[in-house]
């Protein structure tokens, strides 16, 4: 079978009209089927849109949503965020159809020979979105006449080393997308290139490092839609944009500008700008918000230079612009610096409840916020604040995500949520909570009476120096992790262990990654109540563990675990780690373990057999992809 993929790989790069035989029998007749059995023609035009990507790549969805909307694939929806839904439940529909796996939090990757099948569809089968496909190959230029050969709809070169881009080019009046990111060695883009795309819809540069301005033609692409500019980190001037009045979606991150292109102002058609990470962008002006009446999703996280509350509490101007935006759903802004209180925080929060989604960081500057994940609608970020004295139950009844990180007397503000417990019940918003660089002393004083944060998704507790357990934190707050998929433990020097079981926490029935790196005194991660008369556990949905550079664990618990779904197993600087939680009748679903040679070697196992099955499934840490 490894041979037939080879030889169908081999034949559809070389897009053959016909493939004959085993191939098209066992190999490309289920792709294409799983294709035309697609549910409708748009559903269909954004899976070809995947063969624009190289081979094994890790696709952003929601930068891929973006393309599908610029290009009108998801039409017929009020807004962003539904547009976005709407992306989410596509690529759901075609990982149901064997088209696409997951791959991380918010990416999918495509099987090379799916990919390839794609590749030859879009360039042999479909007129509408005929594509040419030279992504990830290593090319130093574009041949003459290679993009006015035919009538392509959609062009890639992402991800080679093109060094210039021809200076002249024929007209190619069908192309609606031109991807030419991550392209590191590309200087310029010339305007005698960009004039041959006068129909153009969509437009990514991104990662094309050495570009520093763009041309002066820019704006006589008057059908753009989408202009993408992430990490493009040496562009320091952008021309003027007036005329892109149908420009919709508008990404300029983590550039060198320090200014705003002219035109802005008149982008009326606006609806997403996302203006993140530029450290050298020094002010917005006054009256250009306000006049981008259509922005319903905006992103100025890590713009160090701006401050959108003052040192005394004032808001700006330019804030109180973007809180008057009547069809903003989606702000994600940094306040400015500690001195903006936790009393100021609360009352733009309120103002800001009518927001879908919302990610506020209130803090010193050069602090890099967070990526918002899946969960993360409602976000608070708060940075070095004293939490003395404070109260609040407002912040965790408005947010679905709470970051502490370096904050004074956190410890003090849960013994007082806890004693207000009666008052206040319980936050079931929230599904995210980090804690990182804290001295606080968790679990003294009462404990809570019910489960605070009953759907709890995630936790991050990270440089905790007085943290000896979670238990000691889920015991204060009452929680039970009855939903907890992911716990992440790091940089704590006195733990001893995560969790006990068999009281409070029966079992984590919902844990599907555990994570633990860089705790020196941690000896298990489970410990079993001696009362509960439990001998075992099963965690029947954990998949992944991660675990490094603990020098003193020595198991996973005391008793028996069973985890029916592990897939992967990555261990490093865990010497006196010798056993792995396997049976003869638990390890049919793992399918990596990494770690170092030496490690593997010593470890202990119930039966041969299981070590001689999962021989094959062990990578070395060196090789380790």
């Amino acid at each position: 079978m490894v041979e037939l993929c080879k030889d169908a790989l081999n034949a559809l790069r070389r897009s053959e009209p016909l493939i004959r035989g085993k191939i098209e029998d066992k190999v490309y007749n289920p792709i294409k089927w799983s294709y035309d059995v697609l549910p409708d023609e748009r559903i269909k035009s954004c899976f070809l849109f995947f063969c624009l990507f190289p081979e094994d790549f890790q696709i952003d969805v929601e930068g891929l949503v973006r393309y599908w909307f610029a290009e009108g694939l998801l039409e017929g929806h009020r807004d962003i965020e539904e547009m976005m839904d709407r992306g989410m439940t596509i690529v759901e529909t075609l990982t149901e159809y064997s088209l696409l796996e997951h791959y991380a939090w918010s990416s999918v990757k495509i099987h090379d020979v799916i990919r390839d099948v794609s590749v030859w569809i879009s360039s042999s089968l479909e007129k509408e979105c005929r594509s040419l496909v030279r992504s990830g190959i290593g090319l130093h230029k574009i041949r003459e006449g290679e993009l006015s050969a035919k009538p392509y709809k959609r062009v890639s070169f992402m991800d080679n080393q093109i060094k210039e881009l021809p200076n002249e080019v024929r007209e190619c009046p069908t192309v609606s997308t031109l991807l030419l990111q991550w392209n590191e060695e590309l200087e310029e883009i010339p305007g005698r290139f960009l004039a041959a795309f006068m129909s153009l819809k969509i437009l990514d540069l991104s990662g094309c490092s050495l570009i520093k301005s763009l041309p002066p033609c820019f704006d006589q692409l008057v059908e753009l839609q989408a202009l993408v500019l992430i990490s493009c980190e040496n562009l320091e001037t952008l021309p003027p944009v007036g005329g892109l009045a149908k420009l919709q979606v508008f990404v300029c991150s983590n550039t060198h500008i320090a200014t705003l292109p002219q035109g802005m102002e008149k982008l009326t058609s606006l609806r997403l700008l996302d203006l993140s990470y530029n450290y050298h962008l020094t002010a917005i002006p006054v009256g250009l918000m306000s006049s981008l009446s259509n922005l319903e999703y905006l992103d100025m996280r890590s713009n160090e230079q701006l401050m959108f509350v003052g040192e005394k509490g004032e808001v700006s101007t330019i804030f109180k612009e973007i809180l008057s935006l009547d069809r903003l759903i989606a702000l994600f802004t940094r306040l400015g610096s500690s001195a903006c209180t936790l009393e100021i925080t609360n009352s733009l929060l309120n103002k800001m409840m009518k927001f879908k989604k919302f990610q506020l960081s209130i803090g010193p500057r050069g602090y890099q916020t967070l990526t918002v994940t899946k969960n993360s609608r409602r976000t608070v970020i708060l940075i070095d604040i004293h939490l003395w004295g404070e109260r609040v139950e407002w912040l965790f009844a408005n947010t679905t995500s709470i970051h502490f990180k370096g904050c004074e007397g956190l410890d003090i503000m849960f013994e007082k949520l806890v004693a207000n417990n009666d008052e206040v019940g319980c936050f079931d918003t929230v599904k995210f909570l980090e804690i990182t660089k804290s001295s606080g002393r968790f679990g003294v004083g009462r404990n809570a009476k019910c489960d605070m944060l009953p759907n709890l998704d995630y936790i991050n507790l990270d440089d905790l120096t007085n943290l000896s357990c979670v238990s000691a934190l889920a015991m204060q707050l009452g929680m039970k992790f009855s939903k907890l998929r992911f716990m992440w433990i790091a940089e704590c020097p006195q733990l001893k262990y995560l969790i006990s079981l068999g009281t409070t926490i029966l079992t984590l029935e919902k844990l599907e990654t555990i994570g633990v790196h860089s705790c020196e005194q941690v000896e298990q991660l489970f410990k079993f109540d001696q009362n509960s008369g439990l001998d075992s556990v099963l965690f029947p949905n954990l998949k992944r563990i991660v675990l490094g550079d603990c020098p003193k664990l020595r198991s996973l618990s005391d008793q028996n675990i069973a985890c029916p779904r592990l897939e992967e197993v990555d261990v490093s600087g865990c010497p006196l780690l010798h056993r792995l939680p396997f049976t003869d009748q638990s390890f049919g679903s793992i399918k990596r373990i990494i770690g170092a040679q030496e490690w593997w070697d010593q470890l202990e196992w119930d039966s041969a057999n299981i070590n001689n099955t999962l021989q094959p499934l062990f990578t070395p840490i060196y090789t380790a992809k």
